[in-house]
C-alpha cells in the first residue's frame, strides 16, 4: 500500500503548450512566476454539495482558504495553469480529485473543470470544459500460490491514465483547447471487467505495459457560444476504467 501510494504521488498533471502560462501550487493558491497574480478557490453551495470555483487576484486580494477544500474523498485544488483571454479575463481552473483504498489496492483520479472569468477575475457559475486529466489504479490479482503461477508473479493489475491540455493562439477570443490522453495497462490485456484468473496463464510477454488505443485519443475542443461550454471535435470514449477509483 505504501508503494501504491507513493507512485500516486508522483502522477502530477502539468498543463502545458502556447497559451497556458504555468503557474506554481503553494498550500491553497496558484500565482504566477512573480508573484503578482494568483488563483484561489471561492467556496460555494449547490444542491447541498459543496462546489469550488476559481478567482483570480492579486495575492492579498485573494478569500481566505476554504476549511472545506478538502474531505476523506475529495480533494479540490487550483489547476496549476491559467490561460489570459484577448478581452483581458482568464480560464482558469478547479482540480478535483478522488480516492478509493481497499483490502489489496487502490487508485486515485483527477478532473479538470476550466472556468471563464471576466476581466474582474469573477468565474461563471458552471465549468466550460470539463475533461479527465490523471487516473492511477492498482487492483489485487493474486489470492493463492496457484495464482502467482498462472500471473507469473504479477500479483496487481495496474491502470494509468494521464492528459495534456494545450492552448491556441491566446488573441483568439476563445482558444481551441487540444486534449490528448494516454491510457495503458499492466499486465498486457488486464481489464476491470474480466477476471484475469479465468484467463489462460500470463506469459512472461505479457508483463509489460500496454497502450490502450481505445483510451489513448486527442480531441480538439472548441468554445460553443450558444451553448457556453467547449465541445470536442468527435466524442470521447468512455474510459471510466481509468478515471473512476
Amino acid at each position: 500500500m505504501i508503494l501504491l501510494l507513493a507512485a500516486i504521488a508522483m502522477l502530477q498533471f502539468s498543463p502545458s503548450g502556447d497559451g497556458i502560462e504555468p503557474l506554481t501550487l503553494a498550500e491553497d493558491r496558484a500565482c504566477t512566476d512573480d508573484g503578482a497574480l494568483c488563483v484561489g478557490l471561492h467556496p460555494q453551495a449547490r444542491d447541498g454539495e459543496p462546489v469550488f470555483t476559481p478567482v483570480v487576484r492579486a495575492p492579498e486580494a485573494l478569500p481566505a482558504a476554504p476549511n472545506e477544500a478538502s474531505g476523506e474523498v475529495e480533494n479540490y485544488k487550483p489547476w496549476a495553469g491559467l490561460i489570459r483571454l484577448a478581452d483581458g479575463g482568464f480560464l482558469a481552473g478547479v482540480e478535483m480529485e478522488s480516492r478509493s483504498m481497499y483490502s489489496g489496492g487502490g487508485g486515485q483520479a483527477t478532473e479538470l473543470r476550466l472556468y471563464r472569468l471576466d476581466a474582474e477575475g469573477e468565474a461563471g457559475a458552471a465549468p466550460v470544459l470539463t475533461v479527465p486529466i490523471q487516473g492511477s489504479l492498482m487492483i489485487r490479482a493474486c489470492f493463492s500460490e496457484e495464482d502467482m503461477t498462472q500471473r507469473a508473479g504479477a500479483c496487481h493489475d495496474e491502470y494509468s491514465f494521464a492528459a495534456t491540455l494545450t492552448a491556441s493562439d491566446a488573441a483568439d477570443a476563445m482558444p481551441v483547447l487540444t486534449y490528448e490522453t494516454t491510457a495503458t495497462t499492466y499486465p498486457r490485456g488486464a481489464s476491470r471487467s474480466e477476471d484475469s484468473l479465468e484467463k489462460p496463464p500470463l506469459k512472461p510477454a505479457d508483463l509489460v505495459a500496454a497502450r490502450d488505443p481505445k483510451c489513448s485519443v486527442i480531441r480538439r475542443f472548441t468554445f460553443d457560444a450558444k451553448a457556453g461550454e467547449y465541445r470536442p471535435d468527435s466524442p470521447l470514449p468512455d474510459c471510466s476504467d481509468y478515471t473512476t477509483p
